[in-house]
């Protein structure tokens, strides 16, 4: 009995424990089954959180390193501050992923220091200008934007210059302009500029009429004439500029294509019915208007610069000669709150057309007091790099401008 006993017992000990490790093999099958989905959805997440700050474009959102890949390491190559936006290359994304590849170049950025962007801040009209000269930079040349470091490499860096300021370079990197300082170029080589312009033609239009509305007035424009107009500016690949980019043109900060142009438009008056026309042709123009006379909210276009036509100056009679424009003899007191007020409404514009095209030596002392930096007149001409920044000249179009005359004016 007592030998049954214990072979009982044992069998019994020997099912426990066979049931105990049964029991004991299985949580450890579901641990291991647990974990394994803990990785994957963790995993699952990792790839989310990467793909959430994958873009085509993005921006920096925090200083960070960039790195170049030799062999499956990455290697320290640069700095890139807060605010640069950046282009990526497409890739797959895997939970592997530490790095976004920096499109064009052979750089990287760790993922965490980028956020996705919808729509480019940067502005690129830049690459309508000539580069002036390809220059490489020194080892940790300083980029700045608006001031503001931005860029640095531990390697020398070859580029094109677009724009020069006194000691003051501006070169392009990841579609931005950056600045740099002379003193940080180690050669130069200047380009080919022989396709660059001599000659810029500023026009000239007035009121702009549609079709079932009359305008007997020289100044007037058929809509029908301004298309054509319009349409040979754009197929002809015409590169429409802004007043700055004039100035800068004229101070030999810039250089600019053949068949550049300034469009401008006087007054105010029916001037937004010019928007729909700008906006079909992509064309930049600059409207000069009388701020005492309309608002500003009218105008309001990618396409239409806003600049001074005096606030309340365009009145007849007020001087002796010509049409008697008020900004030649009117006190320094009402001519400086003019363009206080008209300046305010024109987010501090620095560009001014005279009234009646009227203007003398006291006109433009007084202009200067005000802040403007450019002034234009009539004259018929083009303006070229001798130009006076206070006189600059315009072509003046009327109801019988054909597109032929336009294209003489612009090719010519």
């Amino acid at each position: 009995m007592k030998k049954k006993g214990i072979l009982v017992g044992s069998i019994f000990i020997l099912v426990v424990g066979g049931l105990l490790l049964f029991f004991l093999f299985q949580h450890d099958q579901e641990a291991k089954k647990q974990k394994l989905l803990n990785e994957k959805k963790e995993q699952q997440e990792l790839v989310k959180t990467i793909e959430n700050a994958f873009a085509p474009l993005v921006v920096v959102t925090k200083e960070s390193k960039l790195y170049e890949k030799n062999g499956k390491k990455y290697q320290e190559i640069g700095t890139v501050y807060k605010g640069v936006e950046l282009t990526l290359e497409e890739e797959k994304i895997t939970s592997n992923t530490k790095y976004f590849h920096l499109k064009d170049t052979s750089y990287y950025i760790p993922y965490q220091n980028v956020e996705k962007k919808t729509e480019s801040e940067q502005n690129l009209r830049y690459q309508k200008y000539l580069p002036q000269e390809e220059v490489t930079l020194k080892k940790n040349a300083v980029l700045s934007l608006n001031g503001e470091e931005k860029l640095t490499l531990s390697k020398e860096l070859t580029t094109k210059v677009y724009r020069k300021q006194g000691d003051t370079l501006y070169v392009p990197y990841f579609n931005q302009l950056f600045t740099v300082k002379n003193e940080d170029v180690l050669t130069r080589n200047p380009l080919d500029l022989s396709s660059h312009t001599e000659k810029v033609p500023v026009l000239v239009y007035h009121f702009i009429y549609l079709n079932g509305e009359e305008c007997g007035e020289s100044i007037c424009f058929h809509e029908d004439q301004v298309t054509s107009h319009f349409s040979y500016l754009q197929e002809t690949g015409a590169f429409t500029l802004t007043t700055e980019e004039l100035k800068e043109w004229i101070k030999g900060e810039i250089e600019l294509p053949q068949k550049s142009v300034l469009i401008t438009i006087d007054d105010g008056a029916r001037a937004e019915k010019f928007i729909p026309f700008l906006e079909k042709y992509q064309l930049n123009a600059t409207l000069f208007l009388i701020t005492s006379w309309y608002d500003t909210e009218p105008f309001t276009s990618p396409y239409l610069e806003l600049a001074s036509h005096g606030h309340d100056l365009h009145n007849p009679g007020v001087c002796p000669g010509g049409q008697g424009g008020g900004i030649k003899c009117l006190s320094e007191e009402v001519l400086q709150n003019d363009f206080r007020l008209t300046r305010e409404k024109l987010n501090g514009t620095t560009a001014f057309c005279f009234p009646f095209y009227e203007y003398n030596d006291y006109a433009i002392e007084q202009l200067k007091k005000g802040g403007f930096e450019m002034a234009f007149i009539g004259g018929m001409q083009k303006v070229t790099r001798n130009t006076d920044l206070f006189h600059i000249p315009r072509i003046s179009l009327n109801s019988t401008t054909t597109q032929e005359e336009v294209r003489e004016i612009v090719e010519g």
